[in-house]
């Protein structure tokens, strides 16, 4: 006789479940209409330019967010100042605000019509309508996920380590780059994966910073008033693939971690870690 799983088994079965097929059910939709679609509309220069654009501007916000997002992690996770929980709050406040209206929080600083806007506009650039708009609109929204994750896993790593890389001579800065971060590491590359797909599809702060150049979000959303789905699809396709293959990539790489960890180190590797 087959055993009878327990009611409560059922039940988070049964709701995770539902939750998982509404989630994926709208991939399946485009999976199943992907004969039906104009892919040729993907040559397009103005899809391609977006695509590219995209991905450009998601990886230099994204490097953006590691270099100044990483060594605010370390202060979140490792101080003991009371302004802690006040720094935790700043830094998630992205996360909080509507899209639309952290793209006007930054006009209101960034714009033509700002002092700090009418100054670099004097020296010949432009912080809005433009490619480092896009940056700017990326950064702000993709930020917590870099610093809060890090964060977290930078509280994960036993301070001890630390103490002694610092016992064994090495300074503040070479701890935290080749202790903390190491250690850290499956946290740190999770919001960085994270964060490059979110600003690849960002679309809110980007529409109000930067409605040109166009990013594929705001293509996409030119093209549904346009001509609706039949433009938008194709598109959307292509996005998927770049995001699943981020991800895919992200798993990979921690798969390989995982493997290093369980491994048996050998004599001769341990004596080159003394060293």
């Amino acid at each position: 006789m087959f055993d009878i799983l327990p009611l409560f088994t059922i039940l988070i079965l049964g709701l995770g479940s539902i939750l998982l097929i509404y989630t994926m059910l709208p991939i399946f939709g485009i999976i199943l209409r992907i004969n039906t679609l104009d892919l040729t509309s993907l040559l397009s220069p103005q899809t391609t330019s977006a695509i590219l654009l995209s991905l450009e501007t998601a990886t230099v916000s994204t490097a953006i967010c590691i270099v100044f997002g990483l060594p605010l992690a370390y202060l979140i996770a490792r101080s003991n100042s009371k302004a802690v929980p006040l720094l935790r709050v700043a830094t998630a406040i992205p996360l909080a605000i509507p899209p639309l209206i952290s793209g006007a929080l930054l006009l209101n600083i960034y714009g033509g019509d700002s002092p700090l806007g009418s100054l670099v506009q004097h020296a010949g650039f432009r912080l809005t309508q433009s490619t480092i708009g896009i940056v700017l609109a990326q950064v702000y929204v993709i930020s917590p996920f870099v610093v809060l994750t890090a964060s977290a896993g930078m509280e994960k790593v036993d301070i001890n380590y630390e103490y002694a890389s610092r016992i064994l001579g090495r300074g503040p800065a070479m701890t935290f780059l080749t202790v903390t971060i190491p250690l850290a590491a499956t946290e740190i590359m999770a919001g960085i994966s994270l964060a490059w797909i979110r600003a690849i599809g960002e679309f809110g702060a980007n529409v109000m910073v930067a409605y040109n150049p166009k990013t594929i979000s705001v293509q996409l959303w030119e093209y549904n008033a346009l001509g609706g789905l039949k433009l938008v699809m194709p598109a959307v396709l292509i996005v998927l693939v770049i995001s699943f293959a981020s991800l895919a990539f992200w798993f990979w790489v921690m798969n390989l971690r995982t493997r290093r960890k369980t491994r048996p180190v050998s004599p001769e590797e341990q004596y080159h870690d003394l060293d």
